[in-house]
This record gives C-alpha cells, structure tokens and sequence, in this order.
C-alpha cells in the first residue's frame, strides 16, 4: 500500500487559486487502486470546507499542522492544542510587541479588528512589492479573508478564558520585518510551544506535538508495511519531509525543503503533484 500526504497550499493548490484538474483525478486513481490520499495542512478544518467539497470521495484529512484529524467517516478529532497558559504567554508578547496575530481555533479564525492592524498591513505590503502582482494578489486575499470570513473580538484573551470550551490549534502572526521574525521565534519558544515559518512572512505557534511528523507517525502505526510519501514546499512541511520513506517538493518549495527532498516535481500552479502520482505510483 502507498500512503500519499500532500500540503495544501503551495503544494496542491495555490493560495486562492483554483486546483489543477490532475490533482484530483490524482486522488481518485490513488483511492481506486486502495491506496491513501491524506491531505496535511496548516488550514483548520473548517477552512477545508470547499476544497473538500470538490474531491469525488472524502479522503483523510491532519489539519492545523497536526493539532488535529478527521478521518473518513470517523467525527473530527481535536488532540493537540494550546493550553490558555501558553497563549496568554504567547498573546502577551504579541500585543507588547504589536504584531498582526490571529487565533485558530476549533470554531474558526479569531482576531482583532482588521483597522486596528493598518499599519502592520502597509508593512506587509511594501514587504512583498518585490512579488509584484502576486504579492498584490497575496495581501488582497489576506486582507479581505480577515475582514469578511473571521470572527472579531475586542480582546482575544479575555475571550478565550471566557470560552474554555474553545480549542486553540494555533496562533499564526504576520510580520513584515525579517530581524523580527527571529526575535519573535527566541521569545515564543518553549517547551510547551514550537515555533516556525509557514507562509510568506508569516509564523506560526502550536503544540510542540503539532507537528506534520508527529502526526504522520501516528497515523502510520496503522499501517506498518506501507509505503509513505510526502509531498510539501515550506519549512512546516520539513518536519512530515523527515519521517516519510519518500520525501517530495514541488519545483516552487523553499530552497531548504528541497535539499531535504529525493525528488524535485513539477509546480503548484502545474498540478505538479497529480502529474507526480501518475507517473510514480499509478499502476498502468
């Protein structure tokens, strides 16, 4: 049996962009001959809603980089989260430093007013001017997903200790400056809490067991003699690249996960992992 996880955005679909027609058919051929198709992502899962809607059969899902799972006709399983200790730390540090966070939670995404994040943006945006329209594209989509598609609180915080029925899977900042990014990740990190880059310009606090390799190895206890491969661009991808049999970048990945990678496909934006399943691990 093969066991294929796949990162979604930059790997199987670029950020607001429609999917390359092949990575679907990709997954039904891979289900049809009994393999796995497992999608693992930063997304929660109720951002998962209509890629999902699109796939001809329901496959497995690890969502918030593994804060949780959801497999096929099974209830969704929320199993590693941030305790409200270890956000009120992290929060803390985010609001001295004024930093554009949000929450991810098991009820959705939770963050301030958007206008109360103006300057942060007009960072952001001049930081990815050298993108040109892609960076444009990047920050609209940001931006207007922020605005219309999250929930707005006054004080997150207060919000969460006033909630503890609400999950945290992560707590995700935007920050255009690169020298930040590293202070931020000394203050953040703990033995309670692992920090790391997953978009552009974006950092991301979880669960130290969070992890895309974490989770793999527990999904694969399941099944001992299979075949796994991994399939990611991004340096939250390196920790699923590590426990793989097979590690897999597509041509856009970060120069450090495909140096970590035994093969180099095509792009995202090409339908570079279903052209990659056809070729390597559809029988003819």
């Amino acid at each position: 049996m093969n066991i294929v996880f796949c990162d979604i955005d930059g790997t199987f679909q670029e950020l607001g962009g429609e999917v390359p027609r092949i990575n679907f058919e990709a997954i039904s051929a891979l289900q049809n001959q009994g393999d796995h198709f497992v999608f693992i992502t930063g997304r929660g899962y109720d951002q998962l809603a209509e890629l999902m809607a699109q796939l001809e059969n329901e496959c497995d899902v690890i969502f918030s980089n593994g804060g949780g799972f959801k497999l096929v006709g099974a209830p969704i399983n929320y199993n590693h989260d941030l305790s409200i200790e270890e956000c009120e730390r992290v929060l803390t540090i985010l609001e001295e430093r004024q930093i554009f966070y949000h929450i991810h939670t098991n009820e959705g995404i939770i963050l301030k007013s958007v206008e109360q994040f103006t300057d942060n943006i007009i960072a952001l945006r001049k930081k990815l001017e050298p993108l040109g329209a892609q960076g444009q594209q990047i920050m609209d989509f940001k931006v207007r997903f922020f605005q219309e598609e999250c929930q707005h609180v006054t004080d997150p915080l207060a919000y969460l200790k006033e909630h503890p029925e609400v999950k945290v899977m992560k707590i995700e900042m935007m920050e255009a400056s690169d020298d930040e990014h590293e202070r931020l990740r000394e203050l953040l990190s703990s033995n309670t809490a692992y920090v790391f880059s997953s978009f552009i310009q974006c950092l991301e606090v979880v669960n130290p067991k969070s992890s895309k390799g974490y989770a793999i190895n527990e999904f694969m206890s399941k099944f001992p003699n299979a075949v796994s491969y991994g399939i990611g661009d991004g340096e939250n991808d390196l920790a699923m690249l590590e426990v793989v049999d097979i590690p897999v970048a597509v041509g856009n990945a970060k120069e450090i996960v495909k140096a970590q990678c035994q093969k180099i496909i095509g792009e995202c934006i090409d339908g570079g992992v279903g052209q990659f399943i056809f070729d390597e691990i559809i029988r003819s």
